[in-house]
């Protein structure tokens, strides 16, 4: 039989395995074992043989890249390679059902793994590392049983236990960043004069802040409504909101194109759905202002509160005003050039005119700047000064309407 025959029968090998660990907890033993073990013996002995019968004929090595590529001239040796791939791939992907089904992990967590390990191998197993790490984060126990935790790790179990969803999702989004700030390093393609990893890297650290934040106000909003049924189905949508969006980005970035202000018809199409899991996940601060207003917990100041469901409450209306202008509008530039590349460091706002993400960043930051304003006007005026933090929130609003107009009007936040 040709090589290419022999590609097509372990592909299809292969993926009745990867089926067979999909729907596992159909028949978990029978299932497990087919796609694990009986699967994965049928590739390694074809494997042996083709390296037994081919292994000879074959030029280069192992010493070095070209040598590597070398070897793969010979059609049999890449085939071998391949089936190479398949099976420690399955075998990769069998490793994680059974650690998952060990360990509580709920299956459905496990799919994007298996899926990500079909595709990408390595890139798998760093997906099913990371969601076990989020999974087990907030263990109070340290090595040998001892009671005392790490001063942190006391902090990532309150927060685990006030919001499990939002502070797991962010220590996954935070991991994330790892590979891409590799790609950032091996990568030097740019989009818009600047390196077309930093646009996924402001978003995996602007996400985390944002999940970070809804899982520390958490504990000031009673668990008789953070544990209800209604409520816990919008985090699940949230969190595949802020999948989707991360996904799409990094997915753009690796294809040097643009995320948003993509004008073919894909481009087009995922950027409208984009915006809806945009507007799903900011509700999650609406959502929580009104749990903080409406059944509050814990001993907080009441203007400190007040400072919370202000914040929080803002950023919802405050995005969909500057954001959904920009998304009716061709780009985030008005007037200047069109490009990053000598844009305000780290922010890449415009220095030259105006820009739409200034007023976008302000109002994506009220959930934190206004509650910090809050609690300086605690610590000035008292416990029970509702009335500076009112003034404070009036005047954030001001700020996000003023540089929204300044952009307008292409006129640069801080120019040269």
């Amino acid at each position: 039989m040709s090589p290419d025959g022999l590609f097509q029968i372990a592909n299809q090998t292969a993926l009745v395995g990867w089926v067979a660990l999909a729907l596992s907890p159909l028949a978990p033993r029978l299932l497990v074992v087919l796609g694990g073990v009986v699967l994965p013996l049928v590739l390694s002995a074809g494997y042996t043989a083709i390296v037994l019968a081919h292994w000879s004929s074959g030029q280069g090595g192992f010493d070095s890249l070209r040598s590597v590529e070398q070897l793969f001239q010979n059609r049999w040796l890449l085939l071998a390679g391949w089936v190479h791939y398949l099976a420690f791939d399955l075998l990769l992907g069998a490793w994680q059902v059974r650690t998952a089904r060990r360990e509580g992990m709920a299956h459905w967590m496990v799919l994007p793994c298996l899926l990500a390990t079909l595709m990408f191998g390595p890139a798998g197993y760093l997906l099913f590392q990371c969601l076990r790490i989020s999974h087990h984060a907030g263990s109070t126990q340290s090595a040998g049983g001892s009671a005392v935790a790490p001063r942190w790790q006391g902090i990532l179990a309150r927060l685990v236990a006030d919001s499990p969803r939002y502070t797991r999702l962010a220590i996954v989004v935070a991991a994330a960043m790892l590979p891409l700030l590799g790609a950032f390093a091996l990568d030097a393609r740019l989009f818009q004069g600047i390196n077309v990893w930093i646009k996924p890297l402001k978003f995996h650290l602007a996400l985390v802040i944002y999940l970070m934040t809804l899982a520390l106000f958490a504990r000031f909003a009673s668990t008789g409504i953070t544990r209800r049924p209604w409520w816990q189905w919008h985090e699940r949508a949230v969190v595949l909101a802020v999948v989707l969006e991360l996904v799409w980005i990094g997915s753009a970035a690796a294809l040097a194109t643009s995320s948003h202000f993509n004008p073919t018809p894909l481009g087009e199409a995922l950027y409208s759905l984009m915006g809806i899991a945009a507007v799903v996940l900011t509700t999650a601060s609406t959502s929580l202002a009104w749990a903080i207003y409406r059944y509050p917990v814990g001993d907080l100041a009441p203007a400190m509160r007040s400072g919370l469901v202000w914040g929080l409450a803002l950023t919802l209306p405050l995005t969909l005003l500057t954001a959904g202008s920009l998304s009716a509008m061709e780009g985030h530039w008005v007037g200047g050039s069109v490009s990053d590349a000598d844009g305000l460091w780290l922010l890449g706002w415009s220095r030259e005119g105006g820009d739409l993400r200034v007023a976008h960043f302000f109002a994506t930051h009220a959930m934190q700047l206004v509650p910090l304003a809050a609690l300086a006007c605690t610590k000035i005026f008292g416990r029970e000064a509702h009335a500076p933090v009112h003034l404070v929130a009036l005047a954030y609003v001001v700020l996000v309407v003023a540089t929204f107009i300044q952009a307008l009007l292409g006129r640069p936040f801080i120019a040269y």
